[in-house]
């Protein structure tokens, strides 16, 4: 900048050098003056020049001051981005700390889940060989090529107190409670307590694979016979089949099922398998007043859909329960015509085999003093009746099925004196529902079901009839006909049936159960005249013919497991009962509470159950 400045003073001085004129000696005076004036304009101009170099320097100043400020800001900024380089340095080499952590962190982790695997699985190999070993050593079943055979069952003490006695033991005859109007002269006036062992249980399992099939049977009874030898000093009891099956399971979902099971009318606790039913578990054998069951023979055959719709199909061994109300002149498939007694039974038929004295005709009615002998018990069926089920399994909903069943019946018209014999024949049938709902997952379930038809009592809890026949009637006292006009032909029995409850497991060892059921019978009547010519009405429900109308209980059972364990279970249980009958309305108008009967009953269990 210096040097710049001295250029500009030296060309200056050069240009007032060269541009003044030499001094002249003729006119000394005028020239000096004119010079002295030219000399005084360069120096102005020189002022301005020297004014003007300032006013640059200024300038230049500033852009230098300028110019250090961007370069420090510059230096700043280089800084701040050194700054920012270690940073972000760091951070990546954070970022690699952190990824390396993070693997091995990893790494860490797929090590532990290995140990834990392999503690895991050297855990179930102990407890796998532990189980073998238990299984060496106390086996489950017996192996008999290639069959697993396996007991089950258990040994039960059961007794039983009643406010008015069946003398029944633990199986309440339900339809036939004492009536109210009946405690003066029957046995009804008296409590009862029994005890009793019969009903333990003894069964076998087998079970075998066949390939792709998958064979199961299945042997159980109980010592319900219907005799006994000397009760005074023994109750020997005989034994008697409960259930006897076999089936087949093919990988394509077919099963076949057969020989003597729980009918496919009664509930399943899962899809439709005769060893999944739902049988309630109370300590009174007759079950559950609305309850629908049967334990007779059968063919069943089931196909799976999946893991949650089953429908299944059987084909059930028959027996009809028929309204004689010792008046009709023939039973419901068996050939007779003796009135005197009705043919009762354990299925409401019977035939005559013999008759000690009197009349031995079976075309017409005998007098009082014949004692005919009434053998056996069991209907001459026409068909098979015809059950079908759908199922619904899912863990949400529990199992849910509706059901359907077709019956056949008949009867033989005996022939007489006058008339030649026919056969009569009928239908009878029904539709039902059931459900399992848990409301507690392994806590509380939800339980219902009912059924609704015709013919359809055979199938439910208290037995009544299955239908009556159109008949004439007679004098049971005599044997005199009192009425006539009947037609013979059969007529269904219309009733529904309904039970709900809950079943609870409050713990593992504890179970209380409550339920309440209902049956209900409807009238089935049929007009005849009166030997005095009064049409009157007979069948089921007519007067004087002391028919249920309706049976309803409500039950409390609890049991308590005292010991489980491999070597079995020993249970506690107890259960209260309130039962009340009502019958229809008899011939004078009478009330039906007036025909009823209430019973308390409470029953005790003790029971080891097999492992």
């Amino acid at each position: 900048m210096k040097s710049f400045r001295k250029a500009i003073v030296l060309l200056v001085l050069s240009e007032v050098c060269f541009a003044a004129p030499a001094p002249s000696d003729g006119e000394p005076g005028a020239k000096k003056s004119a010079h002295v004036k030219k000399e005084e304009g360069y120096a102005e101009q020189l002022r301005d020049l020297k004014a003007l170099i300032e006013q640059q320097q200024v300038a230049l100043q500033q852009v230098q001051q300028e110019l250090k400020q961007t370069q420090q800001q510059l230096q700043q900024a280089q800084q701040q981005l050194g700054m920012t380089a270690q940073e972000a340095k760091q951070a990546e080499a954070k970022a690699d700390t952190v990824d390396a952590t993070n693997l091995q962190v990893q790494r860490v982790q797929a090590d532990l889940s290995d140990v834990k695997t392999a503690v895991n699985t050297t855990t179930n190999v102990a407890q796998s060989a532990e189980r073998k070993a238990e299984a060496l050593e106390h086996p489950a079943s017996i192996a008999y090529k290639g069959i697993r055979v396996t007991p089950v069952g258990f040994l039960d003490l059961s007794t039983v107190y009643r406010t008015h006695a069946t003398n029944s033991g633990p199986a309440t005859p339900f339809s036939a409670l004492p009536l109210d109007s009946g405690l003066g002269t029957g046995v009804g006036g008296l409590s009862e307590f029994s005890a009793t062992a019969r009903g333990s249980r003894l069964a076998l399992r087998a079970d075998a694979d066949a390939g792709n099939t998958k064979l199961a049977g299945y042997f159980e009874g109980d010592f319900y016979g219907i005799s006994v030898a000397n009760p005074n000093q023994t109750t020997s009891w005989p034994f008697r089949i409960r259930q006897a099956w076999g089936r087949a399971s093919f990988a394509n979902g077919w099963k076949i099922t057969g020989g003597q099971q729980w009918n496919l009318i009664t509930m399943n606790r899962r899809a439709v398998d005769s060893d999944a039913e739902w049988i309630p578990n109370t300590i009174d054998t007759q079950y559950l007043v609305g309850y629908e069951w049967g334990r007779q023979a059968e063919l069943r055959i089931a196909k799976s859909f999946g893991n949650n719709l089953t429908l299944a199909m059987a084909l059930t061994d028959p027996s009809y329960l028929s309204n004689l109300n010792s008046t009709n002149s023939q039973v419901v498939g068996l050939v007779t015509a003796i009135p005197i007694g009705g043919a009762g039974g354990n299925n409401g038929n019977g035939y005559v085999t013999t008759c000690t004295s009197g009349s031995t005709s079976t075309s017409t009615p005998v007098s009082v003093s014949t004692v005919c002998t009434l053998s056996p018990t069991f209907s001459t069926n026409l068909a098979p009746d015809i059950i079908v089920k759908l199922a619904y399994d899912s863990p949400r909903f529990g199992h849910l099925e509706i059901k359907g069943l077709q019956r056949f019946f008949r009867d033989r018209v005996p022939t007489t004196a006058t008339r030649a014999g026919w056969n009569n024949t009928g239908l009878g049938g029904g539709v039902g529902a059931g459900a399992i709902i848990p409301l507690i997952a392994k806590k509380v379930d939800f339980v219902a079901q009912g059924l609704y038809g015709k013919g359809i009592s055979r199938y439910q809890d208290s037995g009544q009839y299955d239908f009556v026949v159109r008949t004439n009637t007679y004098n049971t006292a005599t044997g005199a006909l009192t009425s006539s006009g009947g037609d013979d032909n059969l007529q269904a029995i219309k009733s529904f049936s309904v039970v709900a409850g809950f079943e609870t497991h409050p713990t593992p060892k504890f179970e209380f159960d409550l339920f309440y059921g209902d049956e209900y019978y409807t009238k089935s009547t049929y007009r005849v005249t009166s030997t005095a010519g009064v049409l009157e009405l007979e069948g089921y429900g007519a007067e004087n013919a002391a028919n249920n109308r309706n049976i309803a209980q409500g039950t409390a059972v609890l049991w308590y497991d005292v010991f489980k364990g491999a070597f079995g279970t020993l249970r506690y249980g107890a259960q209260y009962e309130y039962v009340e009958r009502g019958l229809w309305t008899n011939k004078t108008g009478s009330a039906v509470g007036t025909y009823k009967g209430v019973d308390n009953i409470g029953q005790l269990s003790m029971r080891y159950i097999l492992p």
